[in-house]
């Protein structure tokens, strides 16, 4: 399917199958069912059908994904309606995901958050689907709030302006360095996933987004 990238997706009528794969399949696997199942009716996901112990089968999510949005123009409102999405993960107790205690100021951490995995319905912006699990868990504001920052920096740049959009309907903007420091982090973290699954082009590829990270400054 359009933009999935690590693991295999395919669409058959209503329903999407997954097929993970790369470095630890079975824990990002587990990963994502278990926020699947957790966080039905708290946040909006695609519902579970069926799982095996590399597969997984949901629901298909009619919508536009919100890369596709920022693309065709609408960029302030899209990264507002996901800043609402990123706050309403963020305020929930982390409990549901998994049992405490857990250090103060933790959220449940969406891993890979960004337009890219949310889906946005016909009416307004409202998201009908917040997609792609597999890097859930527990963590903290940061990691959600930097990367999304970091897909709209890398692949959007014209839409970085409408940045402010986000922060505001979150609430919140941390420190740039603090920012720029959890998306290097992040982005030495895929380069290690892509050495240890043996791919030396994208090896490559993320040590060249690590040089472009470290030379952003915030207003770039």
């Amino acid at each position: 399917m359009q933009h999935g990238y690590t693991n295999e997706t395919y669409r058959q009528g209503l329903r999407v199958g997954k097929r993970y794969q790369g470095p630890d399949a079975e824990g990002r696997a587990a990963a994502e069912l278990l926020a699947l199942t957790r966080l039905v009716g708290r946040i909006p996901v695609p519902a579970v059908i069926d799982a095996g112990e590399l597969t997984l089968t949901t629901a298909f999510v009619p919508g536009e994904h919100g890369q596709d949005l920022i693309e065709s123009g609408p960029a302030e409102e899209t990264l507002a309606a996901c800043g609402r999405l990123l706050r309403d993960l963020h305020m929930l107790d982390p409990g549901i995901l998994e049992p405490g205690p857990h250090p103060a100021g933790a959220v449940i951490r969406h891993g890979d958050f960004g337009p890219n995995n949310v889906l946005m319905g016909p009416e307004g912006f409202e998201p009908v689907a917040l997609l792609d699990w597999e890097f859930s868990g527990i963590g903290t504001p940061i990691d959600d709030l930097a990367w999304c920052e970091w897909i709209v920096r890398m692949h959007h740049p014209a839409a970085i302006p409408a940045l402010r959009a986000f922060w505001e309907a979150y609430g919140s903007c941390p420190e740039w360095a603090e920012r720029q420091a959890a998306m290097l982090n992040r982005c030495a973290e895929l380069e290690d996933f892509c050495r240890r699954w043996s791919s030396p082009d994208a090896v490559t590829m993320w040590q060249k987004r690590i040089v472009v990270t470290r030379g952003w400054t915030p207003g770039h």
